[in-house]
């Protein structure tokens, strides 16, 4: 048996292509395996292509793996659409619909040959047992129940769940369609197995994606406004404060565009509520001016970009991680807001938690970077502990501050009390222009400088916290592993398989994207010779803004590729291999003193 399965499936809108994913990943993780499904469309509004690539394992996983298992094309010229997100290679199960009169020599992959092809009759047998074509992926969930060996029980009541609101008729014919897919495999073993040995660990293990877990932390984190415009791939941050944050006491606002959003959220922060807002590059060019004056007037909140394939509306259904640049720095004058970076749709929880409290307690905006594949994805996950939660309040003038009040004081932290509307003794000026400790507006060119120094100088203790790095690796290794967001899955996994290969690699995966950590690079990079930034933007962002502050070894080179060209574990494997015997030759080749 193996360990470690990964499928892709793809075909036309209305196959139920994604469904067909989500329903196999539910029932392996009610059998307590580990599993990473992500989902791509077309470009089109509406109908196109749809596919999805599913990983099951028997141990945690944070990426959706490489080369497919099994692949199955309903429809070939919708599955070639896809190019290297369903990679097929020389060890893969090529399964598709017999309907596409296509021979099992002649299947149009080229430059291939897969280890088995089989054509089955999928809507035939939609059509037979479900009484239509649309129950072709009820089928297919037959087929890999019977193949894989786990699940059925499961899928079955995930079939019943999802339809029960249909009426007992179709979901009696979807029983008999995935009946039918499970027969046909029993009759037709793989001549490789695909059947996955049991979980390392038993219990029942969660499904979620990031856009929800970011919506759940932020009602977790004392989230109570939340204004936005929908656009993909974050909307469904929006739709789930929608319906869940009015129990907590929460206000949802759909705005008019995406800069009413983002001030509605300013004005929200102003009047001493938690706020968040969400939205994606396009968006985030519109939030900008608005991000500054919650800059200069010090209020907090959290703004949320779902990155996508860009620039301008670019690709919206594809993840990349190309706003790096934006986020650090599309901002007029001398500002800093923090960036952050979660590194899966399980760890999106914990980085929404920690950017209320950082916003609260430097009070500035903070940015989280997402992208489509941690917002979108379905990961399984264990379930949280919401009693662990410590959260920060943002710190409020006492009776004795507002006898005088003075907003902006230049304390020695950088860090003022801030009063809201109706706080006795606590009113002041809260706008866009330069301003003196109480609020009042001034064109000094000393008291901006004065400014300028403490709305910075606040941000010295983050520089500082190690914690928001993950590091791993033997810290003398010679050859260093970077990358962050999404595509640090794959790095993570890359070091464990270099590391069984003998390479001495280490690796630094930054949570706190900008402000620059210099200490941490710097001491991270003391033991380096050689390295590879990787990551998933055509510029190669990160390691670009990592230039810019910290002096970074002659060695170290980039791994960068646009969206929609996934980024392997091997792929950076054989990267750092080549490195390291890079290295090897450099030092055989240095002169000997005689």
């Amino acid at each position: 048996m193996i360990t470690d399965l990964v499928i892709g499936m793809a075909g036309s809108g209305g196959d139920g292509i994604v469904a067909a994913g989500e329903s196999l990943l539910t029932a392996a993780a009610l059998n307590g395996y580990h599993g990473v499904m992500t989902k791509s469309f077309g470009p089109q509004i509406r109908g196109g292509e749809s596919s999805f690539k599913l990983r099951l394992s028997t141990r945690k996983v944070l990426n959706p793996g490489g080369t497919l298992d099994i692949a199955v094309a309903l429809n070939w010229d919708d599955y070639l659409k896809f190019g290297g997100e369903l990679p097929v290679g020389g060890n893969t199960t090529v399964i598709y619909d017999t309907k596409s009169g296509v021979a099992a020599d002649r299947i149009p992959l080229v430059g291939v040959t897969p280890a088995e092809v089989i054509a089955v009759p999928i809507e035939q047998m939609a059509r037979d047992t479900g009484g239509t074509e649309r129950a072709k992926n009820t089928v297919v969930l037959g087929l890999m129940s019977g193949w894989i060996g786990i699940g059925r029980d499961h899928v079955i009541a995930g079939i019943r769940k999802r339809l029960a609101k249909k009426g007992a008729d179709l979901v009696e014919r979807a029983e008999k369609a995935f009946q039918a897919g499970l027969e046909w495999a029993t009759a037709h073993p793989l001549s490789a197995t695909r059947a996955i040995a049991a979980p390392e660990q038993s219990g029942a293990k969660f499904v979620v994606d990031g856009n929800d877990l970011c919506a759940a932390a932020a009602i977790a984190a004392g989230c109570n406004f939340f204004s936005g415009y929908p656009i993909t791939p974050s909307t469904e941050i929006m739709q789930f404060l929608g319906r869940e944050i009015w129990k907590y006491g929460g206000t949802m606002m759909q705005a008019e565009d995406e800069i009413a959003g983002v001030g509605a959220v300013v004005g929200a922060s102003f009047a001493g509520k938690k706020a968040m807002t969400a939205t994606s590059g396009p968006g985030m060019s519109l939030k900008t001016e608005i991000l500054g004056l919650a800059s200069i007037a010090e209020l907090p909140l959290v703004c949320v970009n779902v990155q996508r394939g860009g620039p301008s509306t670019g690709i919206p259904t594809k993840a990349e991680q190309s706003d790096l640049l934006q986020a650090a720095f599309s901002a007029h004058g001398d500002v800093i807001r923090p960036v952050l970076a979660p590194v899966s749709a399980e760890d999106m929880f914990g980085i929404t938690i920690e950017a209320f409290n950082m916003a609260e307690h430097y009070q500035t905006p903070v940015i989280i970077l997402s992208d489509q594949e941690i917002g979108q994805r379905k990961e399984t996950a264990e379930p949280i502990d919401a009693s662990r939660l410590s959260l920060i309040e943002r710190r409020k003038p006492g009776d004795k501050e507002l006898e005088h009040y003075v907003r902006f004081r230049l304390s020695e932290s950088g860090i003022s009390p801030i009063s809201h509307p109706g706080m006795k003794g606590g009113n002041y000026l809260a706008s866009g222009i330069e301003h003196n400790e109480a609020g009042a507006p001034t064109a000094s060119g000393e008291m901006h400088a004065k400014m300028n120094e403490k709305r910075l100088r606040k941000f010295l203790p983050l520089k500082a916290r190690r914690d928001l790095f993950l590091m791993d690796g033997s810290p003398d290794a010679p050859v260093a592993l970077i990358s962050w967001g999404s595509v640090a899955g794959a790095a993570i996994e890359a070091l464990q398989i270099a590391q069984r290969k003998g390479l001495r690699v280490k690796l630094l995966v930054p949570r706190l994207l900008y402000p620059v950590s210099e200490e941490v690079y710097q001491d991270f990079f003391l033991s380096v010779k050689r390295g590879l930034v990787v990551e998933q933007n055509h510029q190669a962002q990160l390691y670009r803004l990592i230039r810019m502050f910290v002096d970074v070894p002659r060695g170290i080179e980039t791994l960068a590729k646009s969206g929609s060209n996934p980024i392997t574990p091997l792929e950076i494997v054989d990267r750092l291999r080549q490195i390291t015997m890079a290295l090897q030759q450099a030092k055989h080749q240095e002169p000997t003193l005689g």
